[in-house]
């Protein structure tokens, strides 16, 4: 495994979303770290189910 997947930094930014392209895409910069570019619709719409899920397991 290269060094650069050990370094484990990642950073997500929020991009509006458009018609075309991937949900996300990443930016690998030569210290490794990682940018990934996440469509905000998405990440909106997971953080939702994550919540509901949540919600859902702590009712039991």
């Amino acid at each position: 495994m290269p060094a650069s997947r050990k370094s484990g930094k990642m950073f997500y930014t929020l991009r509006p979303s458009r018609e075309g392209l991937p949900p996300f895409s990443d930016i690998r910069l030569p210290d490794g770290t990682i940018i990934r570019r996440v469509d905000e619709t998405i990440h909106k719409k997971a953080l939702s189910n994550a919540a509901k899920a949540l919600k859902e397991r702590l009712d039991r």
